[in-house]
């Protein structure tokens, strides 16, 4: 039973893996742009973001914008998710600790139950008559019912304690995925910081602004009335 429970502790032990660390995707330098202009384009259905004539999300315009708000946000979830990394490292370490006692527990509960609970039993012997030969019987006192029983509880325990132990120290930390909330997930609103560091970095105001349509267009040729018999 002793080299049975050993042999459990260390192949659970052996498949709890270290805590995942926190996600690093959406929490590292914020996006600084290529230098080209940020435009929003939204309908009734659908909305996008381009850059330079490349697609981004969100993330990439609010970064590149630096709205405050947005990276206010980013750094609460950063930290929220440092505090998941620690408190499951420890947990991570109270399973094991509690494998290593449970598996003492039944252990222990074995040799209280197998091994002292018989030796604290009351012996009577009974003489040899002419219809019997002589017999030995064993009556289990107070001391001998009570290690019984303790070593069957700390049996039990120890059975309840592996897995609830494994269960809870395995399970990853419930990490959040950084993205841009709901709230700033809006056409009105990315547009909204957007147009001041198109601003700022000179882009054009148009969305769609080519060198073409940014000129002035030439006057329209008027229509000048040909003299009555020219060809």
């Amino acid at each position: 039973m002793g080299n049975s429970s050993l042999a459990l502790l260390v192949s659970l032990a052996g498949c709890f893996s270290a805590v995942p660390s926190p996600p690093t995707t959406g929490y590292g330098a914020p996006y600084k742009g290529t230098g080209d202009g940020i435009y929003v384009k939204d309908s009734r259905t659908d909305w996008a973001i381009a850059e330079g004539g490349k697609k981004i999300g969100s993330e990439q315009a609010l970064e590149a914008a630096g709205d405050e708000e947005y990276e206010t946000r980013r750094q609460i979830a950063k930290t929220y998710n440092a505090g998941l990394y620690r408190e499951g490292a420890s947990h991570h370490r109270r399973a094991y600790r509690l494998i290593g006692a449970s598996a003492a527990a039944i252990v222990v509960g074995f040799i209280a139950d197998v091994v002292l609970a018989p030796a604290l039993q009351n012996e009577t012997i009974m003489p040899a008559s002419a219809a019997a030969p002589e017999s030995r019987a064993y009556r289990s006192g107070f001391a001998a019912t009570g290690t019984a029983t303790l070593g069957g509880l700390l049996i039990l325990g120890g059975l309840v304690g592996i897995p609830y132990a494994y269960y809870g120290g395995s399970r990853p930390p419930p990490y959040h995925e950084w993205h841009t909330p709901d709230a700033l997930n809006r056409p009105a609103y990315v547009r909204q910081q957007t147009e001041p560091y198109n601003e700022k970095i000179g882009a054009p105001s148009l969305p769609d602004a080519a060198p073409a349509q940014l000129k002035v267009q030439a006057t329209p040729d008027r229509h000048i009335p040909r003299p009555r018999g020219a060809r």
